[in-house]
């Protein structure tokens, strides 16, 4: 055996050795290191404590009465502690889902909205008391209806509903914004004056700080003179003291009838028979005078029950409320109703043929989300713009299309010879003309605001 062989033998071997000396030590210090720490656990048993929270002290809980959902009621008393998640407040077994603040004398929780009436139960940690109180659960108030759709400042308006109680000074009632001047209350009805500054739109009445959304509110605006107005009072007079309206009818035409009256939607009305598959062209109309509808800005108002008392049974489309122009290709109208291309509902249109300024030709369609109902009256406008580029129709009070125009598209580009109620400008055979009443007609020459549209429909609304 060479010298370095023996040294690495005896390497190998003092190395072999001394892991299994440092195994065999490893394993006697995790044990001694356990029976330490069980010897540690003993010892210290007795210094382990619970601790014990003080039971609750309530004293009182207030208000006893308000809405679920809506009311905080608050408890008074001690020892609640500050921490909120340890704190549970039931009303007759229902847990409030909100408990808003807490310290160690008060509690403040929201009544939860299925609340029922009964005794109020508190629970703070693991204590708990049954009853420190009682609450009643008051009905929600409810606002319906109000005696006016719409007023003017200093108006006094009833709002019918329940639940509003007898004391005014805890009722309020917003008008979109400003609050109204209460004049008499009751449990069920609300006499509210109409503030200044108010708009329209949805009454909110506050009772004890309860917010109860009513019915909506329009607001009235000043709304100038039309400059051509038929009242139909058994007549074809002008209110405002123009030339009278004329009627055309053609008799060998088997569809045309003479002019009638009937109940309007105040006072009189005129009623047109109506044609469809006409055989000739113009067999029935109201001409007003020439030209009283040539206006850049221009509105128009009426009230229509479209409905043929001769034919109850047409469903004929295009029919015309009315139709300003001197051509089929160069007018402006409103229609009762179109075919699939362009309907089906109540359509505003302007077009413009074969003209300088719309040498390719231009239709301008104002499409309408809502159908002209029959047999029943209904205000309908049509407001043109050719400052703002915009063409409006509106039924009951309410727009339900527009239409953007150009930059170029002017009504007084044509002329208005023709001004009809009720018939086609020069129409084509098979065109039909409006069969059903019309009362209160009127021609403004200025652009109706949305408000100005509304007023109109609720003052006309409203009986004489």
């Amino acid at each position: 055996m060479s010298i370095a062989f023996f040294h690495l033998f005896i390497k190998q071997t003092v190395k072999s050795n001394y892991m299994k000396i440092f195994t065999k030590n490893i394993w006697f210090l995790v044990a001694l290191i356990a029976a330490a720490a069980i010897y540690a656990g003993c010892n210290k048993a007795a210094d382990i404590r619970t601790f014990d929270y003080p039971a609750p002290i309530p004293q009182a809980v207030f208000p006893d009465s308000g809405y679920a959902g809506f009311a905080e009621v608050t408890i008074t008393g001690s020892s609640f502690g500050d921490y909120k998640n340890a704190v549970k407040v039931l009303f007759n077994g229902i847990e409030a889902d909100s408990i808003l603040t807490c310290e160690d004398g008060k509690i403040v929780a929201r009544v939860p909205n299925t609340a029922i009436s009964g005794k109020v139960s508190l629970q703070v940690w693991n204590h708990s008391v049954d009853s420190i109180g009682s609450f009643k659960v008051i009905p929600v108030p409810h606002a319906d209806s109000i005696s006016r759709i719409a007023g003017l400042v200093g108006d006094t308006i009833i709002i019918m509903g329940r639940g509003f109680g007898a004391d005014l000074t805890k009722v309020k009632v917003s008008f979109n914004g400003p609050t109204g001047d209460i004049a008499d209350i009751t449990d069920s009805t609300i006499a509210a004056i109409v503030p200044a500054g108010f708009t329209a739109g949805k009454l909110v009445v506050y009772v004890n700080n309860y917010p109860v959304v009513g019915p909506a509110f329009g607001a009235l605006v000043t709304v100038a003179d039309p400059i051509y107005w038929l009242e139909f009072e058994h007549n074809l007079n002008d209110k405002m003291g123009g030339a009278a309206a004329t009627y055309t009818y053609n008799a060998a035409d088997g569809f045309a009838k003479p002019i009638n009256w009937a109940a309007g939607n105040r006072g009189e009305a005129v009623q047109l028979a109506g044609t469809g598959n006409r055989k000739t062209t113009n067999n029935q109309f109201i001409a007003c005078p020439p030209g009283i509808s040539k206006y850049s800005e221009l509105s128009v108002t009426a009230w229509v029950n479209w409905g043929s008392r001769d034919y109850p049974d047409s469903n004929w489309y295009q029919e015309p409320v009315f139709d300003f122009g001197q051509a089929r290709g160069l007018r402006t109208a409103l229609m009762t109703r179109m075919g699939v291309t362009a309907g089906p509902n109540m359509l505003g249109r302007l077009i413009f043929e074969k003209i300088t300024e719309f040498p390719t030709n231009k239709t301008f369609d104002a499409k309408c989300t809502a159908a002209l109902g029959r047999f029943a009256w209904h205000h309908v406008a049509m407001t043109i713009s050719s400052a703002n580029h915009i063409l409006t129709v509106y039924l009951d009070g309410v727009s339900i299309g527009t239409v953007t125009l150009d930059a170029a598209a002017n009504p007084t580009l044509f002329n208005h010879n023709k001004v009809y109620i009720g018939a086609p400008t020069n129409g084509v055979v098979n065109e039909p003309a409006y069969g059903g009443l019309i009362d209160d007609f009127k021609i403004f020459n200025y652009t109706l605001s949305s408000e100005q549209v509304f007023t109109d429909y609720y003052h006309a609304y409203r009986p004489k």
